[in-house]
């Protein structure tokens, strides 16, 4: 698994003549307001972390729970503390159905040292599970049953210390009472998702040009965030990956793709503009251009094409004056015949 920071942190306690350095322990846990849950409702249960007075730069969490007794719908990030993503929530799925995973990782620029002052304890989640229950029918005639979602040993936090050392760290999960009702079940998540008119946050596309990088291919990198119903998916559209411009006369579709970053571009040569959408999960959407730099090579091709197109158009007036100036002198030595043949009549 790629880590952010992945460099191990040996405490020394005790050394001669050196005073103890003291050490307090970041906490991350699942936090749920009411443990008591309708069965058929769908809620969240986030995923919070407590700092301890440490500041941190970087987290992998590790996830696990029953899918017989739980089902997690979906990750929600539009309230995460965290902004740049190495590995974006993933439900982990075997031939389509749950095994009882999510993993995620993630970092803040500048690090994370707490909860702000006057925070009713919102800003510090790094993602919110959307949790729904499981239905079977040993548990027809129960009136309840008791679900445990937990953080597995995955799960590391890293200080904004300049080393990237791996954090103390303490963990808690979370047990969940799902109570069987004959009530509509209440679905939270999808109601928040319905309310979101708000487009993704304006974004930047960086080229990655593969030398830079020990590659031979250049990249797009590319994120953003969305903080009603979070990000669903990225799309990438490259105008014209397969030519260069009008020197090939027979034009090429361009598509949209489905798209993650880094994205390996099509057009190697990098003469098309590229555009990304970033789509919630409402389907707002926010598109952002990027036309990458010419090339010496190419501008000076664009700049003779362009005066070749210039002497082109110009020979083509000329010929157009030619050829109306002819036609003219042709018409006056035509009617200047027709008189004299008048006159010798």
């Amino acid at each position: 698994m790629r880590r952010l920071c992945n460099i191990s942190l040996f405490l020394v306690v005790a050394c001669l003549g050196v005073l103890p350095y003291t050490t307090y322990a970041a906490h991350i846990f699942l936090d749920s307001t009411e443990n008591t849950q309708n069965l058929s409702d769908t809620f969240y249960v986030p995923v919070r972390i407590d700092t301890q007075e440490e500041c941190i730069n970087a987290v992998s969490v590790e996830v696990a729970y029953n899918p017989e007794e739980i089902s997690i719908q979906d990750v929600s990030v539009g309230e995460s503390v965290l902004t740049l993503w190495t590995q974006f929530p993933s439900i982990q799925k075997h031939e389509g159905k749950e095994i009882g995973r999510v993993l995620f990782e993630g970092g803040i620029p500048g690090g994370y040292c707490g909860r702000v002052i006057g925070d009713p304890g919102q800003t510090n989640i790094l993602a919110k599970l959307v949790v729904t229950g499981v239905r079977q029918q040993e548990y027809a005639t129960a009136t309840s049953k008791v679900s445990q979602i937990v953080l597995g040993p995955g799960t590391k936090a890293y200080l904004h210390d300049g080393s990237g050392a791996e954090a103390p760290l303490t963990l808690a999960g979370s047990t969940l009472v799902l109570t069987f009702s004959s009530s509509s079940p209440n679905n939270l998540w999808l109601l928040d998702v319905q309310q979101d008119e708000i487009a993704p946050e304006l974004f930047e596309i960086t080229l990655v040009e593969g030398p830079s990088v020990g590659s031979s291919k250049s990249y797009i990198a590319f994120n953003t965030t969305d903080k009603q119903s979070g990000i669903d998916h990225y799309e990438v559209l490259e105008t014209d990956p397969d030519r260069f411009g009008f020197l090939t006369w027979t034009s090429r579709e361009s598509y949209w793709l489905i798209a993650s970053s880094p994205y390996e571009l099509r057009d190697q040569n990098l003469h098309s503009k590229i555009l990304v959408k970033a789509v919630d999960k409402n389907g707002n959407e926010r598109i952002v251009t990027y036309t990458p730099p010419m090339s010496p090579f190419v501008e000076l091709v664009q700049s003779y094409t362009s005066l070749l197109l210039v002497g082109i158009v110009l020979i083509v007036f000329w010929i157009l004056y030619k050829t109306i100036q002819r036609k003219r002198r042709n018409d006056v030595l035509k009617n200047a015949a027709i008189i004299e043949d008048n006159h010798e009549i």
